[in-house]
């Protein structure tokens, strides 16, 4: 069926362990100049996690924030964030912490320890940055919100563990809108909650199943520009596109063609080419498998982490949603 909002552009990425290409890709972030940051996670088979930088044609610029505990390292990254000076937050759910990085890659700081206490954390997973330039942290096995200073320090949190309003089960991804509201996937709970930029809450969007505006361990929410919302419907194996008000508005399930760099790895190995095509999964290989974040820009822009098949989409809006 024909998008009504959308317009599938191009694919970037190509499974690889190191250098060009993702490997199990959890996040995707735009700089304030436009390069596409990507944050893979691997798996627990192998040590393979990194921030890539790009651009938005697929040319491969550099990496950093490898395997290791030291400073400037990464374990189990699951979220990144970047503020208006172009500096990268990591969370990290095996440190318990978060690492800071200036825009080409170089450690800057890391703050937070294990523990249940104010600037404490249990496996962080959602980063966010309000207007103030406070740091929102998905505190996942602690079930709460804590917002602290860019250094660390604690001004607040909100949230406990449960299914009614304001409790969260294993949260993950996280957004701030233009207000600074606060939008939270409540992963386990199948819903997004949604909060004053202070952490009152305010509604419930969705809840379990596979028809429009329900879920299936929904891991990431992006608010863009105009208010639109949009959520990675994690097992679902889709993103759905809410209007400000939470009407849904349309589903996507995946376009993708063969990146650039997928393409010059084929041509230069047609035994490869012919494996692919006889495999008879060109269709199903278009779609979706485990979308896990999403990301977009002011003019219309919109990439999605496509997490096990190590890539990212990226369509661009045709239809500018009305801002209830």
């Amino acid at each position: 069926m024909e998008s009504k909002n959308f317009s599938y552009s191009h694919t970037l990425g190509i499974a690889s362990f190191e250098g060009r290409g993702f490997m199990n890709p959890v996040d995707v972030r735009l700089d304030n100049e436009g390069l596409v940051f990507v944050l893979s996670r691997s798996n627990s088979g192998n040590k393979d996690v990194r921030v890539s930088v790009q651009t938005q044609d697929s040319d491969y610029l550099y990496e950093f924030g490898r395997w290791g505990t030291e400073p400037g390292k990464t374990t189990q990254p699951t979220a990144m964030a970047i503020d208006p000076d172009n500096r990268v937050y990591v969370a990290d759910e095996f440190m318990h912490n978060i690492t800071i990085f200036d825009r080409e890659g170089q450690f800057i700081d890391r703050w937070g320890t294990f523990g249940s206490g104010p600037g404490q954390f249990n496996r962080p997973s959602g980063l966010a940055i309000n207007s103030e330039g406070n740091i929102l942290v998905v505190d996942h096995l602690n079930a709460r919100i804590q917002k602290l200073t860019a250094d660390g320090n604690f001004i607040s949190e909100f949230g406990a563990f449960g299914t009614a309003e304001g409790q969260f089960n294993f949260p993950w991804g996280i957004a701030v809108d233009d207000q600074d509201e606060i939008w939270v996937a409540d992963w386990r709970n199948d819903r997004l909650q949604h909060f004053t930029a202070s952490g009152k809450f305010l509604n419930i969007l969705g809840e379990s199943g596979h028809g429009d505006g329900q879920f299936d361990r929904p891991s990431g929410v992006h608010v863009a520009a105009d208010g639109s919302i949009f959520v990675a419907d994690w097992r679902n194996n889709r993103v759905q596109l809410f209007a400000s008000d939470g009407k849904h508005q349309e589903t996507l399930i995946g376009d993708a063609t063969l990146s650039k760099w997928s393409q010059e790895f084929l041509d230069v190995n047609p035994e490869q080419a012919s494996w692919r095509e006889n495999a008879g999964l060109l269709e199903e290989e278009k779609r979706f498998w485990r979308p896990s974040a999403v990301e977009s820009s002011k003019d219309g822009l919109v990439l999605i982490a496509d997490s096990c098949r190590h890539r990212v989409q990226i369509y661009q809006r045709t239809n500018t949603l009305a801002t209830v």
